[in-house]
């Protein structure tokens, strides 16, 4: 009896489809793939995209062989070429330090509004890559490894992509050097003496009036240190007004918690102990500040198997990381949330009363009305809210109104939420002594002259606030504006004082995690630039001249007891152990306030749209537009570079004959913005999405060029301090006008030639199915989905089957497996690798022409209906492949398999044929057409004639991994999986005498990874854990048909998904190809 066939939401045909109307079976890239455009063509039918290939067409095959002869007989030559050298004389040798053997320290500080922390890799005095802590108390309590059974190597950390390239910024030699004074109209070089003494004076004349006329703007500060001195400002100088801003902010969030509580607090998520996750127009895995720790809790119940497996809805405005991660999704526009809400919340009150969640499915999900559609939602949502009281969880975005955000704890109150999954925690903004006021109310003090003196502590005000504030037309007025910022932005340009503020690696001072833990940030090098931390500063407006150690240490005592011993440990650790807050108890009483009535998933009207303002996944609010490894990575949905966009769904286009790329004009009242239109299936009609961070000033590509250029475009001029992060009335006008984005979603497509036949012969590149599915067909889980062949057998003795796997002597063989139904697309592991490898960044042009460097991409593909798809990601680099195509087509071996199984690259073997990228069908090769670190494009030391002097190479220089080669033009180069650390661990483990434990490699990826959705190992060993894994029911090889042989496998993606709304691809058997 044949078994029934598994129902998987995989199709034969990964990448272009057939011309067919309907799609909804196939996997897509991007609307170019759906529709088979042009330049979705010119990408899928040329290894080199256009002006890559600059080879001459038509050579002949005799002069084929004297190219290859010449290539063979310089390959010697060309392996024993050396770069020249700097040589300089260690004068003195820190004890207990080996020059050259990296050192890592824990630090932990507040970035981008989280608290973030990390151990710092320092190498000969210099921090060059930043990871989490895996010991930090949150961490562990949110491990998503089994660490049981003597695996305590495996645990883990992760970080987010700001985390991650953070440490660029602290060699960017573009940061504010020195103190600067505004002089004659520009601003001049002074000193912090000079600060001093007019600081010194102001004081005076400030406590003589009680500092009526003075106020202090910075952002909501989770540095216990920084509160302190803000509030002993604040009790010396008692009419002093505090104002907290922040341009991307939880404010109605941190409301709702303060009134449920009875006291200031903020909402804490335990999304471990959740079986059912409601996200409502929020991102918890994406731009949250929680994201690290929500994502590492929701990858603890991942594992497929039925009644621990966690399930997750989205319904949202934009395509968020959590859309793309969840079970089931729905596309509603943001001003319609509250009316969502309520509708949810009279369904659980039916069910709770005794109601029947039964409902009639004979159509699949994805194939009814908007109306019936919206119904099932609700029923699902509520079922499982309800059969789950006291472990689900309803998490509304903090972008939605006060109202919004009480009904949704209100929610979780009557469904025992509330002190099991949904925490309400002490607020650590809160300044004692302080009532801080809003910024229009600052903006009204300074315009009115009630405020004449003001301190501005960071994060770039001028241009963060909403247009219907001109804080920079207010500040540039006045004589007594000091600015403490990184750089001489907007802000900058406008304030009478301009003070270095140091990078937070060459700084003390302190945070707080979000679980209540007191963590120390310690200095991991001297400021380079002469800056100063928020909390030195503090100081000197208090007079006190005690060094930003001592007031740490001060803040320390104030918790416990401390002697030297203690501090030591507290350095060493970077956590004050037992510090975690309690959870605050309380009860969220009747709501008031208008959720909205109005539930319309699909129609809208020109002149009524809706904008959302979300903060960017790269660049968050613009305080990273000066990183260019953020500029350069691919955003997570839309993997747009170098530039944001009016983001909206085909139909919206449509309905306003508006082309992908297209400049829109987004108008209400009588302000407007132009942004070029994007357009991404799955955003909610009605709906444009501006992400904020954009229209600020980076270096121009350009060899030769000293300019700044802006990059994408401000939306700011859009905001007001009513609508900042939902605009409504808005229309949008198509100017005809196209501009030129560059976008990764078609680059190096996995694909064959002919597209009629890909529906026969393409290889499953993603896999995917239900969570029923898999428990019923078990270990035929993935067998079933791939393309049956011969045995794959290869027609000679391949010395890794026959040698190296089989010798005793070589106890190593290296793999990977990635776990498709934990990755949720966050880029960490690609900035990781990036700032690990010393990955080259080429600029918007060079990306255009698909020429970016980076190791590691992470495909991103659509399932299903243009409106309404489904979405997953595949991290892919290289597979190091048992035999490898690349390997064989080399003329100079300049690309080897190793005896434990990597396939090296020896870069001055490289005569640059490019002949491997030509071969690779995984597409991960990456070439250099220029010397992008010294010739063209931004960073490591890159040649500005007249501007940049050698000092300033040096110190960009500085960012660079001494263990692995910096690249030249002309050099092929990919994924080597981190040898250096493997080289790393082996010397130790020989020098101690032993093997290699298993987990004591962690590849790079691997430790940025959130989710642990990568696991690296010795495959050798049967009992590594990533043997166990490589031999899971749901691991398969990629493009295994092939006999390639792979050496990283792939876990199929598990989708949990309630009955009520499978799709059709969910419910239609899979008939394999036979």
């Amino acid at each position: 009896m044949q078994p029934k066939q598994l129902p998987i939401t995989t199709v034969s045909n990964p990448g272009n489809q057939s011309n067919s109307d309907d799609n909804s079976s196939g996997y897509w890239r991007s609307l170019n793939q759906l529709e088979g455009s042009e330049e979705f063509e010119q990408h899928l039918h040329r290894e080199f995209p256009q002006a890559a290939s600059e080879f001459p067409d038509g050579v002949s095959r005799r002069r084929w062989l004297k190219l290859m002869s010449a290539s063979l007989a310089l390959s010697g030559a060309a392996g024993c070429r050396y770069g020249p050298e700097e040589i300089a004389s260690l004068v003195v040798r820190d004890p207990g330090t080996t020059p050259g053997v990296p050192r890592h320290y824990a630090t932990n500080f507040e970035l981008a509004g989280r608290a973030v922390n990390l151990l710092v890799t320092n190498v000969d005095g210099r921090p060059i890559k930043t990871d989490g802590n895996p010991d930090h108390p949150q961490m562990k309590a949110s491990e998503p490894n089994d660490l049981s059974g003597g695996k305590e190597r495996f645990a883990s950390a992760g970080s987010d992509v700001f985390t991650q390239g953070c440490v660029l910024g602290l060699y960017d030699d573009d940061r504010t050097e020195g103190v600067w004074k505004r002089g004659e109209g520009e601003l001049e070089q002074s000193s912090w003496e000079a600060f001093a003494e007019y600081l010194e004076a102001q004081r005076t004349a400030l406590e003589g009036d009680g500092g009526k006329s003075f106020a202090v703007l910075m952002s909501p500060s989770l540095s216990p240190t920084v509160n302190r001195l803000v509030g002993q400002i604040a009790k010396s100088l008692p009419e002093a007004k505090v104002c907290q801003f922040s341009s991307v902010e939880d404010g109605y969030q941190r409301a709702a918690a303060t009134q449920a509580a009875g006291q200031p607090a903020e909402l804490l998520l335990d999304m471990s102990q959740a079986k059912v996750i409601c996200c409502l127009d929020s991102d918890p895995l994406g731009v949250d500040a929680n994201s690290v720790v929500y994502s590492r809790q929701f990858a603890k119940n991942r594992e497929p198997v039925s009644g621990k497996m966690n399930r997750l809805y989205s319904v949202e405005a934009r395509y968020s990381v959590t859309g793309s991660s969840s079970d089931s999704r729905l596309a509603v526009r943001s001003s319609q949330i509250g009316a969502f809400l309520a509708k949810l919340s009279a369904k659980v009150d039916e069910l709770l009363e005794g109601g029947s969640a039964a409902m009639e499915a004979a159509e699949p999900f994805d194939k009814v009305d908007a109306e019936q559609r919206l119904e099932r939602m609700v029923t699902a949502m509520a079922d499982d809210l309800v059969a789950n009281k006291g472990h689900g969880v309803v998490y509304v975005g903090a972008q939605q109104s006060l109202a919004v955000q009480l009904a949704a704890l209100k929610l979780n109150e009557k469904l025992e939420n509330l002190g099991t999954t949904v925490h309400l925690r002490p607020s650590r903004a809160q300044i004692e002594g302080v009532e801080p006021i809003a910024i229009d109310e600052l903006y009204s003090s300074l315009t009115d002259g009630s405020v004449d003196n003001l301190l501005i502590l960071g994060d770039n005000p001028v241009y963060t606030t909403p247009s219907s504030i001109d804080l920079g037309g207010a500040i540039e007025k006045l004589e007594n504006v000091v600015y403490l910022g990184e750089y001489k932005d907007e802000t900058a340009k406008k304030s009478a004082w301009v003070l270095p503020l140091a990078h937070q690696l060459e700084s003390w001072g302190d945070v707080t995690s979000s679980d209540g833990t007191y963590g120390v940030c310690q200095p991991q090098i001297l400021p380079l630039l002469g800056g100063k931390s928020m909390v030195d500063i503090l100081a000197m407006l208090a007079g006190s001249e005690t060094s930003g150690e001592e007031l740490i240490k001060e803040t320390v005592s104030s918790m416990a007891s401390l002697n030297s011993r203690a501090w030591r440990e507290l350095l060493h650790d970077g956590y004050l152990k037992d510090s975690a807050a309690e959870s605050l108890s309380g009860s969220v009483g009747d709501v008031d306030g208008d959720l909205g009535s109005e539930l319309n998933l699909e129609e809208f009207e020109n002149g009524e749209l809706e904008v959302v303002f979300a903060a960017s996944d790269v660049l968050y609010d613009g305080r990273f537009a000066k990183n260019v490894w953020l500029q350069e990575l691919p955003q997570s949905i839309t993997k747009l570079t170098w530039d944001n966009a009016a983001i909206l769904s085909p139909a919206t286009a449509k309905s306003m004959d508006l082309d992908q790329g297209e400049i829109v004009k987004l108008v209400v009242d009588d302000r407007n913005i132009e942004l070029p239109a994007f357009l991404v299936p799955g955003t909610a009609p009605g709906v444009i999405v501006a992400p904020l961070g954009y229209g600020r000033v980076c270096r121009d590509e350009a060899v030769n060029s000293d300019e700044q250029v802006e990059i994408g475009s401000d939306v700011g001029p859009l905001r007001s301090t009513d609508n900042m992060f939902i605009q409504t009335g808005v229309e949008a006008r198509p100017t005809g006008k196209m501009y030129k984005l560059a976008t990764t979603q078609d680059h190096f497509a996995i694909d064959e030639l002919g597209l009629s036949e890909v529906e026969k012969r393409a290889p499953r590149l993603v896999r995917e199915g239900t969570l029923e599915k898999i428990e019923e067909h078990g270990k035929n889980y993935v067998a079933d989905l791939g393309i049956h062949s011969p045995p794959l057998e290869s027609l000679w003795d391949e010395p890794m089957n026959t040698e190296f796997e089989v010798d005793d002597s070589i106890p190593y063989q290296w793999g990977m497996t990635i776990d498709l139904n934990k990755c949720t697309g966050c880029n960490s592991c690609v900035i990781a690798c990036q700032s690990e490898n010393n990955t080259s960044v080429v600029g918007k042009e060079q990306v255009s022409r698909g020429r970016e460097m980076h190791w590691i991409r992470v495909d991103r593909y659509f399932r299903g209906e243009r409106d309404m798809p489904q979405m997953v990601h595949q991290p892919v680099a290289c597979a190091h492949c048992e035999t490898a195509p690349c390997e064989q087509v080399c003329p100079v071996a300049a690309t080897v398999h190793t005896e434990e199984g990597i396939n090296a690259m020896a870069y001055n073997r490289c005569i640059g044929t490019r002949y491997c990228a030509n071969n690779c069908p995984y597409k991960v090769r990456r070439f250099n057409y220029f010397n992008y670190n010294t010739e063209y494009g931004y960073f490591y030391g890159w040649q500005q004639r007249g501007k940049i002097e050698e000092a300033s190479r040096k110190l960009q220089q500085l960012v660079l991994n001494p263990e692995v080669s910096v690249r030249g033009r002309g050099v092929m180069e990919k994924c080597t999986y981190c040898v250096q650390r493997v080289q790393n661990v082996k010397i130790n483990a020989r020098a101690e005498g032993r093997l290699i434990e298993d987990g004591e490699v962690i590849s790079a990826c691997q430790a940025a990874c959130p989710t642990q959705a990568i696991t690296f190992g010795n495959i050798k060993d049967p009992e590594s854990i990533v043997s166990k894994l490589q031999r899971s029911p749901r691991a398969y090889d990629m493009l295994a048909e092939l006999n390639i042989k792979p050496r990283t496998r792939y876990l199929a993606r598990v989708r949990n998904t309630h009955e009520l709304l499978l799709t059709e691809s969910q419910l239609e058997p899979y008939e394999p190809h036979h």
